[in-house]
């Protein structure tokens, strides 16, 4: 077991763990909303999973006083006058209701019907207008509401909305909080709200907000049972029909103090104690789907279409179920639940506790101590074990896993979360599931690796792949080939000694092999400290050109990063010279029955030898070949014209450019002085020689570009002004060496 805790892939498996936990931590919303989409998922088909077939039943009698489509066919399209509704709660009263809790607010008094007539007939004598008068308060139907609500028990709704403006008032204080002002708070705060107008407020038994509470993903599973407004905190409708309805005078926050911060614990009224989370939160005890409890509507009341021994004890929540009435809501059992049924689940579950879904202050160190233990044992477990024995770990963990917070649900009412649970098992298992694979494939592994040192990878993955998969067909085609020399060498191999000699080559040689194999080259050869690479064979690629180029520019940050290195060893900087050329090559097989190699042959990849020893004498680190320039101006990859010459051994003319960059990273300068170059160039080549001295020194002198060439060709100018006749000038320079 030792061994096992000390292994490679014990240490993955804690590593997973600790990524796991550290999802809590990772504080990017998108991140955080999805963790909290996937646990809401399965907190809701636990919810859903677990919900009884016969709704649950006390003795206290819940009711929705339903203004429903029926409602207003028969009463009126709502809002309706304030005199229906001051009949519906005396009808409800008269019916022995006990509390009435509205989950509607009063925000702007009703227009007295009077003086509407009287504002709209001006010319109405004056003792028609007396008379009118008179009738006045007969249709004052706010205080007639008024009076209703202060002969009943009758709890009215409020809103707070930080997008709105103040109106209306608010009721008057009813929870205790001992809470400093310049203490921190979770409790979510508001600026405004839209209370009840003050007659209806000031006459009503009390008062509750109506916000619903949805989580990132819009479904609403935890209810807020208070809020805080300019440092008082004010009770939600359920609560406070609760607090009537159990006659207490007050409701008291119950917090600890940690520091700066006030935390609440919960919430006390009457004999009842509400435990809730730091917001003041709790889990919606939904007794089922929708109308899981008594739907009566309203205009049965209004018409004393209803039993009064349906009513009575009962208490009544007055609401909608309304389409048009918006007041529909996306709950863990329903996308179209009606929210004054939500008010209800909350208030049955503040009369009766022991419904509630609880949320633990510890749970997070809970959970962090069930992945840390369940990422330990696992890792323990499935390190070096064949996939079917891994399967079956995995298995029994899920299980395990879900039976516990199954029973925390349903046993003891406590909400665990599930997916990190769920999301450890799976990584882990997929992980160890992989290795075992790669364990099993390893001998396979090491055998292609081993030939990988004398032949292209891609070579073997070709062959790997083949019907034959013994040998490739040589043929001709388009390819890319690149040569990469270090400069001065064998004055640089004198600095060290063997060992360090071959340790130099290896650094540098396995870290370019590397930036040839990521761009899809292959090496062909090593000789002592030349690359020799190829594009387009064995692997297809219709870029062939430009990832060779884009290889060299990577070799030359590669020599740089590695001069640097060097240093630290007291190892000589570093530079290389690179030829690239591109055209129709044959590549294939290559040699004796005895040995063989992948190699390519033409005059294409000569060429390309022969502009890397160039690059010296031209005092640049990249060359390349007419056809490849061809190839990488379609990638906007700028070049500069740097000659037209003859190679040693070749009778044709080739022109050669050096790639600067592509043209998203080059300055403006830059490119200025490459178009000024390339105009010098041009007369160079034709023959109009002091125009070309000009711009070369002009360049010479800004020095944005490598100066070497212009002060090759300002000599050679010199030389050609006495010497040429401009009309037979060709612009060719010969090269007599290698």
């Amino acid at each position: 077991m030792i061994t096992s805790l000390r292994s490679k892939g014990f240490l993955v498996g804690l590593v997973i763990t600790f990524l796991v936990i550290g999802l809590n931590f990772i504080r990017v919303d998108n991140v955080q909303k999805l963790l909290q989409r996937i646990e809401g998922i399965l907190y809701d088909a636990r919810l859903v999973a677990t919900l009884s077939e016969k709704p649950r039943q006390f003795d206290e009698q819940v009711i929705i006083i339903d203004i429903d489509e029926k409602s207003m066919r028969e009463q009126g399209r709502y809002p309706w006058s304030r005199s229906k509704v001051s009949d519906l709660v005396t009808k409800l009263m008269d019916a022995g209701v006990v509390v009435v809790a509205f989950d509607i607010f009063f925000a702007e008094p009703e227009r007295n019907a009077i003086e509407v007539v009287l504002s709209k007939n001006q010319h109405l004598d004056s003792q028609s207008k007396a008379q009118l008068k008179q009738l006045i308060g007969s249709v004052n139907f706010d205080q007639e509401f008024a009076e209703t609500l202060g002969n009943s028990e009758v709890v009215l709704g409020f809103l707070f909305d930080d997008s709105a403006q103040n109106s209306g008032q608010l009721p008057d204080a009813v929870i205790d909080w001992s809470h400093e002002q310049d203490q921190l708070s979770e409790i979510a705060t508001f600026e405004h709200v839209l209370g009840n107008i003050s007659i209806l407020q000031s006459a009503a038994t009390g008062a509750g907000f109506i916000n619903s509470v949805p989580e990132s993903d819009g479904f609403i599973r935890k209810a807020s049972l208070v809020l805080n407004y300019q440092g008082q905190l004010y009770p939600s409708l359920a609560l406070e029909a609760a607090r009537v309805y159990t006659l207490a005078d007050n409701i008291e926050a119950k917090s600890k103090v940690s520091g700066d911060a006030t935390w609440l614990q919960g919430l006390s009224f009457g004999s009842h104690f509400i435990p809730t989370n730091e917001k003041g939160q709790i889990f919606i005890p939904y007794k089922g789907r929708e109308r899981s409890f008594q739907y009566i509507s309203a205009t049965d009341v209004l018409n004393d279409r209803v039993e009064h021994d349906l009513l009575d004890g009962s208490v009544a929540f007055i609401g909608t179920s309304a389409v048009g009435l918006a007041d529909l809501r996306t709950t863990s059992v329903g996308v179209q639940y009606p929210g004054v049924e939500v008010h209800a689940n909350v208030f049955e579950g503040l009369i009766h506790p022991e419904i509630l879904p609880v949320e633990l202050d510890i749970t997070v160190a809970l959970v962090f101590t069930l992945l840390l233990l369940t990422g330990f044992i696992l890792a323990m477990l499935m390190t070096n074990q064949g996939p079917m024995r891994i399967l079956i770990i995995s298995l029994v963990s899920f299980a395990l896993h879900i039976s516990f917070n199954w029973y925390c649900w349903w046993a003891l009412k406590i909400s665990l979360p599930l997916f990190q649970v769920i999301l450890l098992i799976t990584l882990l298992t997929i992980y160890y599931g992989a290795a075992g694979f790669v364990s099993e494939n390893a001998n396979r592994k090491k055998i292609k690796n081993m030939f990988d040192q004398y032949v292209p990878p891609a070579y073997i993955e070709k062959m790997i792949r083949s019907a034959k998969g013994v040998e490739l067909k040589t043929e001709r085609k388009e390819m890319s080939v690149l040569f990469a020399d270090i400069r001065d060498f064998t004055t640089l191999s004198e600095q060290f000694t063997p060992e360090e000699l071959s340790d130099f080559l290896k650094e540098y040689l396995s870290e370019a092999t590397a930036i040839i194999f990521n761009n899809k080259g292959t090496i062909d050869k090593y000789v002592g400290d030349m690359i020799m690479a190829l594009w387009n064979a064995p692997l297809e690629d219709e870029n062939h050109a430009v990832n060779a180029v884009i290889s060299a520019m990577q070799l030359i940050s590669l020599t740089e990063v590695l001069s640097e290195q060097f240093k630290e060893k007291n190892w000589p900087a570093i530079r290389v010279g690179i030829g690239i050329s591109s055209g129709e090559m044959v590549v294939g097989d290559m040699g004796s029955t005895y040995r063989k190699a992948y190699t390519v042959l033409g005059d294409a990849v000569n060429l390309g030898a022969r502009i890397e020893s160039l690059t010296k004498y031209y005092g640049v680190d990249i060359l390349v070949s007419s056809n490849t320039f061809e190839d990488i101006t379609q990638h906007n990859v700028i070049c500069r014209k740097m000659d037209r010459i003859k190679v040693k051994g070749k009778n044709t003319a080739v022109e050669i450019y050096q790639p600067i960059g592509f043209d998203a990273d080059l300055t403006d300068v830059i490119k200025d002085d490459v178009l000024l170059h390339e105009v010098a160039i041009e007369h160079y080549l034709t023959g109009n020689f002091i125009e070309a001295q000009e711009m070369f020194t002009q360049l010479k002198q800004n020095a944005n570009l490598p100066i070497t060439i212009y002060s090759i060709l300002i000599e050679r100018i010199a030389n050609l002004i006495d010497n040429v006749d401009a009309t037979n000038w060709d612009g060719v320079y010969t090269h007599e060496s290698k």
